[in-house]
This record gives C-alpha cells, structure tokens and sequence, in this order.
C-alpha cells in the first residue's frame, strides 16, 4: 500500500508566504537591488512590501493615504506631466480586479523628484495555488531618459518637419529606382498636385520628352559615379505648362555605403528664365534695329561722301574758268582797270584760291574713310622730324624750338598717320607765328595699360575751352581767316583718321597761351565695317 499523503500545511497569508523568517533577508536583498521597483499590495490595496527604488519614486515618507487620494499623495500623472492621474484606472487596481496591466506610462512628481520622472509600470495579480486573488504585484521602471530622448527627437522631427514643409522651395527624394519617397507641399503645389498624389510616382511623370531624356542620363551617372550637380531643369506642370527651376542634386548612401536614392533642392527660376528671355528677345531685336540703323547709315555715308565727291569734282571746272579768266583780265585788261577793279579782280582769285582748298579738304574727308586701312610699324618720329623740316624750309626766318620724342613706333595706316601729324604739327606751326620764340613739342605719356597717349603742344594763340565741341567740326573754326588763315577741315580729318585706328583725340587750350592736342590709338577695337590690310614694317 502506498503511504497515505501528507496533510496540506494550512494556507498561510501573502505576508507569511513571502516573508518567512528563511526568506525574509534573501528575499529582501534581491528585491532592493534589482533595477526595477518592486510594491507589493493585499487585496485591499493596502502596500505590504516596496523595495528601495519604490519608496523612493513614491515618497514612502508621506503619511498614509487611501487610494483614492494616491495620484494627489503621491504625485502621479499622466505621461503629459500636467494631468493627474485618476486613482480609478491606475494599473493597481486593475490588476486587483485580477486583469493584468502591462507597460503603462506615468509621471511621478512629489518632494522626493521635484524634478520629475517618467516611469513605466507593469501590474499583476497574484494567485494562491486554488486561484484565490492574494494581491499585486507592481514592478516600476525608470523611462525618464528614454522618453526624454523620444521627446528631443520628436521636438527635432517636427522642427525639420516645419522646416521643410514651410520652407519656399522644393525638396524632392526618389529611390534607386527613380519613384518619389518625399517631396514637400512647395513643391507638390507647384507642379500643381497634392503630397499625396505625386509620392510613389514615377519621375517621368513629371517631365517633358527631352527633360527626360537628360535627366536619364544624369541619373544613370549619378549611380555610377555619384556627385552633387546644380543646373536649371524643366518640370511638367499638371496643366502642361512648363516650370523652369533650379535644381541642386545629391545622392543618397544606406549604412552600407551603396546609392539609395537622390535628394533634390529645387528653386522656382520661371519668373527669371521668362525675364531673360525677354531680355534675350529685347536684345536681339536691338541688334537687328542696329544692324539696320547701322546699314542705313553706313548706306546715308556712302551717298553723302559720294555726293560730296562728285559735288567738289564738278566745281573744280568752274573754278579753272574762273581762275583763267580773272587771270586773262588781269593781264589783257590791267591798264583799264582802276584801283577798284584791281582789289575786285584779287577778290576774286583770292575766293577762288580758297574755294580750291576747301574741295582739296571735303576730298581728303571722303577719302578718309573710303580708303581701305593699312596695318604696319610706322615711325611717328620720323615722320614729324620730316613735317618740321618741310615747314622750317618754307619759314627758314623763324625761331621755333622743336622737342620731338624718340623712338615712336605705333601700328597704323602711314599715310593716313602722316596726314594727323601734318594737320596736329602744322596747326602748332601756323599758330605760333606771332611768337618772337615758337615752342612745339611732340611727346607722349604712358597710360596703365600699355596704351600711349600722345601729344602736341605749343605756345600759341591757343583758344578758349568754351568752344572746344567746334574743334573737330567740319568747316568750324575757332580764328578768323583775316587772323589765321585754314579750311576748318583739318581737325575734323584728324579726328576720322584717329577714330578708324581705334582711338581718341581732344584738345586743351587757353587764349594766348598755347593750345595741347592729345590722341591716343589702338585703345579700342576698330569700328565695325573697318577694313585693314596688313603688311610687314
């Protein structure tokens, strides 16, 4: 026969079970030191045992209150920090109605946290071995740092997020395979769509046939060898209309280091590509408008030097007769005519003589800029020692001190550079000549550059500045004949000369006190329409 079983030990309470004289240090030692906070509740809720780390969450030196007043006691929220907690629907008495009640956030804030802290706790009823409910079992973790961290990072999330979605320009990301993962409200509004519509989709949803094309290909770059681009690009707007943006591309790398994607901050260029195209069409409707003005003009010239030519070709016949004529009476007629007639008669071949010089002076205009333009070395220093000596044997009487700079060299047409130094030299000469000692200096500066800037000085009558726009004029002059005698064409044919080799001239001077004229050349390109020849030195 088998024995017969032990009798059943009579059931203990909770407090006896757990806490018996065997256990009572073991069992006390491990539960303060575990990480958690360990309570223990009779079914009345009435706390039989808290470890350590409890009593110091729940301020155990508070007097003892019933549960009801528990969340004011003890400072329990909810995990918003601000609302308290009912005592109702704590987890306690959840788990006192025998249904446990895992993972439940709470706030604790009482004198011992002033600060405050975020737990979380887990509730669970206690059994005996017949299933009587002996209790509850509350284990408290501290979360105060994770969920302080989840809170910097969702603070974080909702900036950038703010950031991003508030922010007046387009971010767009697509994956490997070219599908939108993100784009922002900015610039889902500008394409006219909405967030949701456009992410998932493909890129070439929302391009044109040659955008894409290009974008394939830079795309396909882009995984092969990836690297930041910036470059204006067309989308395709809802309607069709094309949005010109400026688009910055960057790809993207997963932990591992292989592309994932591309990132896009995109900016609304349209308004400005709409500006530079008008602008571009503005321009070349100026171009073409001087194009033509320029043809009319050049067309207008070539009339009026034509006209001119032809105007002082025919009247060099009448003024041989005249000139003939006034000579055969002055020489058949001399005895008949009285000292009247006599000054007439020089009157008139004195008129005819100047009328002569003035068609010599139109000839030499049009032929200015009719005659194509040589290009070589020419001696600028020679040629005024030669000028000079050709006006000393004309005036061998007078005193003139000449200072002539050395080794002028300048790349130009001669014979259009001789005929500057003639008119700028001999214009020094003729106006010098009431001056017991004449001076006339032909030098230059050096400007940054290397551009010389050359001039012709003199101590003559000179002329007051307040007429100065006359100088270059045609058949404008600053001196009467009776005075100095001239044509008036002279300056206006140094000024041609100058401009077609690419430089400038002005003049500076005072009344009796000598007159400067200044030109530089090959300062600047020359004039459109300017034919060159170019020959060695």
């Amino acid at each position: 026969m088998s024995a017969p079983p032990l009798p059943s030990a009579p059931p203990a309470t909770l407090s006896e079970e757990l806490f018996s004289s065997q256990h009572h240090a073991l069992i006390r030692a491990i539960l303060d030191n575990i990480s958690e906070g360990v309570s223990v509740a009779d079914p009345q809720g009435r706390f039989i045992y808290v470890s350590a780390f409890a009593r110091r969450l729940y301020n155990s030196t508070a007097p003892y209150a019933e549960p009801e007043q528990w969340s004011q006691q003890y400072g329990i929220f909810r995990p918003d920090e601000q609302t308290p907690y009912p005592s109702e629907e704590m987890p306690i008495w959840t788990a006192l109605k025998g249904i446990p009640a895992r993972d439940v956030d709470m706030f604790i804030r009482n004198p011992s946290i002033p600060q405050g802290l975020h737990v979380r706790t887990t509730s669970l009823p206690m059994r005996d071995e017949q299933g009587q409910l002996l209790g509850a079992l509350v284990l408290t973790q501290n979360i105060d740092s994770q969920r302080r961290a989840e809170a910097d990072k969702r603070r974080t999330e909702r900036h950038f997020q703010l950031l991003v979605e508030t922010a007046q320009e387009g971010i767009w990301t697509i994956d490997p395979s070219w599908r939108t993962t993100y784009i922002n409200r900015y610039m889902a509004e500008l394409l006219g769509y909405r967030v949701e519509e456009v992410v998932g989709q493909h890129l070439f949803n929302f391009l044109g046939p040659e955008a894409r094309k290009n974008a394939e290909e830079n795309l396909r770059r882009a995984g092969d060898a990836p690297r930041a681009r910036v470059r204006d690009f067309p989308f395709l707007r809802r309607d069709g209309v094309t949005v010109w943006t400026r688009m910055s591309t960057t790809p993207t790398f997963d932990e591992h280091g292989q592309y994932s994607g591309s990132l896009a901050m995109i900016t609304d260029i349209t308004e400005r590509r709409a500006a530079e195209e008008q602008v571009r069409q503005l321009n070349e409707q100026l171009e073409r408008r001087i194009t033509e003005r320029t043809t009319e003009l050049e067309f207008s010239n070539r009339e009026l030097e034509a006209f001119a030519y032809s105007v002082a070709h025919d009247l060099r016949a009448p003024l041989r007769s005249i000139a003939s004529f006034s000579q055969a009476l002055e020489e058949d007629c001399k005895e008949r005519l009285d000292d009247t007639g006599r000054d007439y008669l020089r009157r008139i071949v004195g008129g005819a003589r100047r009328m002569a010089e003035l068609i010599d002076g139109i000839l030499a205009l049009s032929r200015v800029n009719r005659t194509a333009l040589a290009n070589r070395e020419c001696d600028l220093t020679a040629m005024a020692h030669s000028i000079l000596e050709q006006l000393k044997t004309l005036n061998p009487e007078r005193e003139v001190r000449i200072r002539v700079e050395e080794r002028m060299v300048e790349r130009g047409d001669p014979s259009l550079l001789r005929n500057v130094l003639e008119n700028l030299l001999g214009n020094a000469w003729k106006f010098t000549r009431e001056r017991p000692v004449a001076e006339i200096d032909f030098g230059f500066t050096q400007e940054p550059g290397g551009v010389r800037t050359y001039f012709v000085r003199d101590n003559g009558a000179g002329f007051n500045m307040a007429y100065h726009e006359k100088l270059f004029g045609v058949f404008q002059r600053l001196h009467t004949q009776r005075e100095f005698e001239g044509t008036g064409v002279g300056l206006a044919t140094v000024q041609r000369i100058i401009r077609r080799h690419g430089g400038r001239i002005w003049g500076e001077g005072q009344p009796g006190h000598g007159a400067c004229f200044f030109f530089t050349l090959n300062e600047f390109p020359l004039p459109q329409g300017t034919a060159a020849r170019t020959s060695g030195t």
